[in-house]
């Protein structure tokens, strides 16, 4: 497990150098399933993408210059499923399907893709260097609001299960749902299955966005939103926050959660591309905000189960008192 903090309560991040390397797949096992995420294409992002809504400034260069950032694509295995969230970059770029090929994974055996949304490093993988659908056997999963253009999902080449509204989805590969994900594009989404949530474009630099989610992308069509969603998956994923003590200041949010936090999977969160817990401590001048990214390998916690409910038994006055039976007449 790596841990990532901000030390400085500016914009000025600490953050890890990128690797020089592209990392290979990693692989998380789940409850009857596995996840495998692939880095499509490497990938850092200036400070100058970057702004506050309304307000224009951007934040400061982190060491090297760019936010750590990249190009991910997830893969659910489950039976005889096989489920893509997005397809990448597609070529010349995108290195998707070199990789899947060399994990032993033939593209015409997905069976699904799951599309967060329409921009080019997610639908640009649909096809292959030929021009041909590059996942032949592949259905397409999508929002596509009224009035959107469905062209860049290319129905042309798959079968399209589009759904204007994320509760409609009705269609999706068993066990996972739809959910809102607004302010990136007007048919972003978000795609949930037990505690992992793909979350698509939410977060482009999370070394800044995740301590400072006002910083909204350039590529944020509704920037408003964009942070009110990412405030709201901060709020899901948090976890550990201290109890209050006496004389102390009250926490920065609401109190602990007793359950697993979700897995932030993010095509743009640094590779393997997943956050496991949000660290959110006492607003103290000596404690700050960390993440958490998990090492490959690490098992998906699986979704908490409800308590048993408390079912009050009533005793018959005439009753056994060791087995609650009535008496025999």
């Amino acid at each position: 497990m790596n841990r990532t903090k901000r030390t400085l309560l500016s914009a000025a991040l600490l953050v890890a150098p990128a690797a020089v390397a592209e990392p290979p797949s990693a692989r998380f096992p789940g409850e009857g399933f596995e996840l495998r995420v692939y880095q499509d294409a490497e990938q850092a992002i200036p400070p100058s993408i970057f702004s506050i809504p309304g307000d224009g400034r951007h934040p400061d260069p982190p060491p090297g210059g760019a936010f750590r950032s990249s190009c991910n694509v997830f893969l659910v295995i489950e039976g005889d499923r096989r489920v893509l969230v997005d397809a990448g970059n597609g070529a010349p770029r995108g290195s998707l399907l070199a990789k899947l090929r060399a994990d032993g994974v033939d593209p015409a055996t997905i069976t699904d893709i799951l599309l967060t949304h329409e921009h080019r490093d997610h639908v640009g993988g649909l096809v292959g260097p030929d021009g041909a659908a590059a996942f032949p056997n592949a259905t397409l999963h999508a929002l596509v609001p009224p009035g959107a253009d469905p062209a860049p999902l290319r129905p042309d080449l798959y079968e399209l299960r589009a759904f204007a509204d994320p509760a409609a989805a009705t269609n999706l590969p068993a066990g996972f749902v739809a959910e809102p994900g607004p302010g990136h594009t007007p048919c972003h989404v978000f795609y949930r299955k037990g505690t992992l949530l793909f979350v698509g474009d939410a977060f482009h630099a999370v070394d800044l966005q995740i301590f400072v989610p006002e910083y909204c992308a350039k590529w944020d069509q509704e920037p408003a939103t964009a942070v009110a969603t990412r405030r709201a998956l901060i709020q899901r994923s948090y976890t550990n926050i201290p109890k209050p003590k006496p004389n102390r200041i009250t926490p920065l949010s609401s109190p602990p959660i007793d359950h697993p936090p979700l897995f932030l999977c993010g095509a743009h969160i640094p590779f393997p591309g997943i956050v496991s817990k949000i660290h959110l401590p006492m607003a103290s001048a000596n404690e700050s905000p960390s993440f958490d990214t998990p090492d490959p390998g690490t098992p998906i916690p699986a979704e908490p189960r409800p308590p048993e409910p408390l079912v009050k038994i009533r005793r018959r006055a005439d009753a056994d008192p060791a087995t609650n039976a009535p008496p025999v007449r």
